[in-house]
């Protein structure tokens, strides 16, 4: 096969090794005549005869999606080597956003489409407020296709597509009516995921000039608790390379005893703790143990699942109208409820003033030892972790027309994400404090509170969010002039959109009396945005082609900005295609970032108007503890970026074909939250305001006075403890990062054994730098962590190897999914590099090698069998040193071997 002329040629459709070794099939437009109807592909407005577009462009069919044993949206997104890792489905309840799940391709801002149109960004967003589509809200069964623009897109489609665009396509134009049912489970006998839906269609639109499309699903799965998994159920990690003491001395569960200290160091168990869980206290530096003293010590494990349940159904229709030739209506409706039950401990037990954990006075009814004793527990709640319910709503409908020459299309859309985020096992804080003074609670113990003192403390603590997008779009194309190689094509088109968000707190929440949980306020935004666009395909020579796009957009808000696009493809040969491509994008600072009214908790800083270092009183200060509030800042303006591609496609006999295509990315302005020692260093000039502290006590005075002239003079003016810390956002930061993407394809055909095909695709890093302030360094990251590539979360090589093989009924898929090694974290408070300097030691995070398999048989009259088998091999997770459960989530799969069978049946 060879590369044609007029519309030259299609890149290699990246291998889709994860997809069980099917690959992206490599698919070069001929040379066609005027009545060929031409469609609109992802990363352009211009429709055409190619289903390529300059930039590279991934699809996803929905058979490869089938063979790859994928459950859901995540597992596709987890294989794909320009995104990699698990999209935060593994996270713990500690995770602020409480079981929302995002793609970030090369590590940057991603917009996610559905049929071309934005969804509703997710109601739960990061601490940092960066909010995204929730992948959850995605139901596998109701898309035909996946495509992904791994370019900037900017020009094209605005805000977020940094690092690149995923396109869902739904059916449509279908006919029939197709049952489709699926059930595997892990063979550690457990994470069962059950699946079942159905779709159809009918009307022709050739005879009747309508068609309607639909679908249904419904989707359970069940959880994988960590003491199921012996690799993480453990609090002794010293046989693996760098591990140490990992676990809890508070308690797993709530009626769990916990660890009590009547004075200094000393250490030792409740005594109702039991046996298995008296172990050697491990306190840095002495975390290989410490025999002098012992805890209560739990495994992480105990208290974690580490795949959550949940429960997912959902509905779609697409319905297509022709009212003539040329016009035709449209509309889409999507509606998805997805809910999950995150199990986690219940929040452990301050004192009063929060500082530290729970004392019990002396005279405490309940208190045996006769001398102050202070109790390291969790309240003693039934259950504790978070549960999370989401309904999500999408409705698209419009034209489209021809006048003259002109392809028009106008749109309409609206779409609503609702939640609910509850909070299991908190407490109010006050009350509990009062109950332990009055001597109406015992913290001793397993438990020995009646069920009514426990639901008198228990908080009510949950969140209520809401978002909303409405949009309106007309988009025009078409042909006009001629150059050398043929028509110059042309779009343009004008868009609006309104984004709003309401984050609703408990009211406990929002004041503050939730033990551990500080203060969570509401946000209440919205802002609008107008924006026109243009877009030309220049094809300069029959083998020479151009593409430049521009887009303004200018937001309620964030001001204007302009962005450009331009590319080119060039086939100097019949079996070589180069394409280039340079542009700049943007992300919109988001609506949690810009109104947030306020959130925190207590954080770990150091105080430099108290810190005296081995003083016996203002040591603490040193490293002490502050209530760190973040808020919002309206006056943010936008991230923006800049991307580069070159790249090639080289096919030099038929069916074999090699790519690869060299990226860089800059991104600037991100916004980031202000850090606590960025605020306390300006407390005197910018940040004055933002700092509170409480009133100059008499033990500070004397304290203060008993310094040195020299301790005073370096201190300055004596001033109170920290009380709270205002940190809002600003754009302060800076990434940059470029690496190669590899893909190559072989088909081998057969008369007698059937067809083969070879495909691998790869993406190597090499380098991701960032810097806190533009005058930093590219490599000084928060908390001095390493976020360069190689470094902990960023593995340089991402790959996947597969060979599939078709013979009549038969078909069977086998994949190699790959995961480089990287070092592990090396933030300095971190115990493993404080003590031990584990990083400048050299310990890696190993690499991480898993196979897939799957084998299909269509022998079977309008039924097609499906069994398989991922992690074929039951291969653990790589090992982690700084996790208290053995594994880096974000790479990590705890699942071990998952085996499925599946059937689909097609009604005529």
């Amino acid at each position: 096969m060879v590369f044609k002329e007029k519309v030259g040629v299609t890149s290699v459709k990246l291998a889709l090794a994860m997809f069980a070794g099917t690959f992206c099939a490599v698919s070069y437009a001929q040379e066609t005549n005027e009545n060929v109807q031409k469609v609109e592909i992802t990363g352009s407005n211009i429709k055409r005869i190619s289903i390529e577009n300059i930039s590279p462009v991934t699809t996803f069919t929905r058979e490869q999606i089938a063979r790859s044993g994928a459950t859901s949206v995540l597992d596709i997104i987890r294989h794909l080597t320009a995104a990699g890792g698990n999209s935060g489905e593994f996270a713990s309840s500690s995770s602020f956003r409480n079981g929302a799940t995002s793609v970030s391709l090369r590590g940057l801002p991603t917009l996610v489409l559905l049929n071309g149109n934005r969804l509703p960004n997710s109601g739960s967003d990061s601490y940092s407020g960066v909010t995204s589509v929730d992948l959850n809200s995605i139901p596998l069964a109701a898309i035909e296709r996946i495509d992904v623009l791994k370019d900037g897109a900017s020009a094209i489609y605005g805000t977020d597509a940094v690092g690149g665009v995923i396109n869902f396509i739904m059916k449509k134009d279908y006919q029939g009516f197709d049952v489709d049912t699926s059930y595997g489970k892990t063979t550690y006998n457990d994470g069962d995921i059950a699946k079942f839906s159905v779709s159809g269609g009918f009307g022709d639109r050739a005879k009747s000039n309508f068609n309607v499309t639909y679908g249904a699903s419904f989707e359970q799965a069940k959880a994988i608790h960590g003491v199921d998994r012996p690799w993480a159920n453990k609090t002794d990690f010293t046989s693996m390379p760098g591990g140490l003491f990992q676990g809890g001395v508070y308690g797993a569960k709530g009626t769990d005893p916990g660890t009590l200290s009547t004075g200094g160091s000393q250490r030792m168990p409740d005594p109702e703790c039991s046996a298995s869980h008296v172990k050697p206290y491990p306190d840095a530096p002495e975390w290989f143990a410490a025999p002098n003293r012992n805890a209560c010590m739990y495994a992480q494990a105990e208290s974690q699942d580490l795949a959550h349940p949940y429960t997912r159904y959902s509905g779609a229709a697409t319905a297509n109208y022709d009212i003539s030739a040329t016009t035709s209506l449209f509309a889409n409706l999507f509606y998805n409820h997805y809910d999950a039950r995150i199990i986690g401990s219940p929040a452990w037990i301050q004192n009063a003033d929060r500082s530290s954990v729970l004392t019990v006075a002396a005279n405490n009814p309940f208190n045996t030892y006769g001398k102050t004793v202070k109790i390291r527990r969790l309240f003693p709640a039934a259950e504790g972790g978070t549960g999370t319910n989401v309904d999500t709503t999408w409705l698209v409908g419009g034209m489209k027309t021809q006048i003259g020459d002109w392809d028009l299309t106008a749109t309409i859309g609206h779409s609503s994400e609702d939640g609910n985020t509850r909070v299991y096992g908190s407490f109010m804080h006050d009350k509990l404090q009062q109950y332990v003074t009055q001597g109406l609670f015992n913290p001793f113990g397993g438990n020995h509170n009646s069920a009514q003192v426990i639901n008198d403390l228990t908080a009510d603590q949950y969140t209520n969010t809401k978002t909303k997008t409405d949009f309106a779009k007309l988009v025009g194309s078409t042909e006009f002039g001629q150059l050398p190689g043929g028509k110059i094509g042309a779009a343009v088109g004008a868009e609006y959109k309104r984004e709003s968000l309401a984050y609703d707190p408990s009211q406990a929440w929002r004041d503050g009396a939730i033990g551990i949980y500080s203060t969570l306020k509401g946000i209440n935004g919205s802002e609008s945005l107008g924006a026109v666009f243009g877009e030309l395909n220049l094809p300069i020579l029959t083998n020479l082609e151009a593409q430049a796009a521009v887009r303004y957009d200018r937001y309620q808000l964030a001001g204007n900005t302009t962005n450009p696009k331009v590319g080119l493809r060039w086939t100097p040969t019949q079996t070589l295609m180069i394409r280039t491509s340079y542009s700049t994008g943007f992300r919109a600072p988001t609506l949690s970032q810009r109104f947030n009214e306020g959130r925190g908790g207590f954080a770990n800083v150091r105080d430099p108007k108290r810190c005296v270092l081995g003083d016996v009183y203002f040591d603490a200060s040193c490293n002490g503890s502050a209530l760190s509030l973040i808020t919002g800042t309206k006056t943010l303006k936008p991230e923006t970026s800049n991307q580069f591609n070159l790249g090639f496609v080289f096919e030099p006999v038929k069916d074999l074909s090699f790519g690869m295509t060299f990226w860089s990315i800059k991104w600037k302005d991100k916004i980031d939250n202000l850090d606590n020692d960025t605020v306390l260093a300006g407390e005197d000039g910018a940040f004055k305001s933002s700092v509170s502290r409480y009133d100059v006590t008499p033990e500070d005075q004397a304290a203060y006075n008993s310094l040195t002239a020299a301790q005073r003079t370096a201190l300055g003016p004596l001033v109170g403890r920290l009380k709270q810390l205002s940190v809002g956002f600003i754009n302060r930061s800076e990434v940059s990062t470029s690496g190669i993407d590899v893909d190559a394809s072989y088909k081998l055909k057969t008369a007698n054994y059937g067809n083969f095909t070879l495909s691998g695709d790869a993406t190597y890093t090499i380098k991701y730098d960032q810097s806190l302030l533009p005058s930093d360094p590219l490599i000084n990251c928060a908390n001095n962590m390493g976020c360069e590539a190689g470094q902990y979360g960023n593995p340089v090589l991402l790959a996947k190897l597969g060979l599939n093989w078709e013979k009549d009924v038969w078909s069977a898929s086998t994949g190699v999914n790959f995961t480089s090694h990287y070092h592990v974290d090396r933030t300095p408070s971190a115990t493993i590099n404080r003590y031990y300097d584990l990083y400048n030691k050299g310990y890696m995070i190993p690499s991480m090698t898993t196979v897939d398999a799957s084998v299909s048989y269509a022998g079977f009259k309008n039924l097609v069998l499906r069994f398989g088998a991922n992690n074929l091999f039951n291969r653990d997770p790589a090992f982690d040193p700084s996790s208290n459960v053995g594994y880096d989530n974000s790479y990590g799969d705890p699942r071990g071997r998952y085996v499925y069978a599946a059937a689909s049946y097609h009604f005529n």
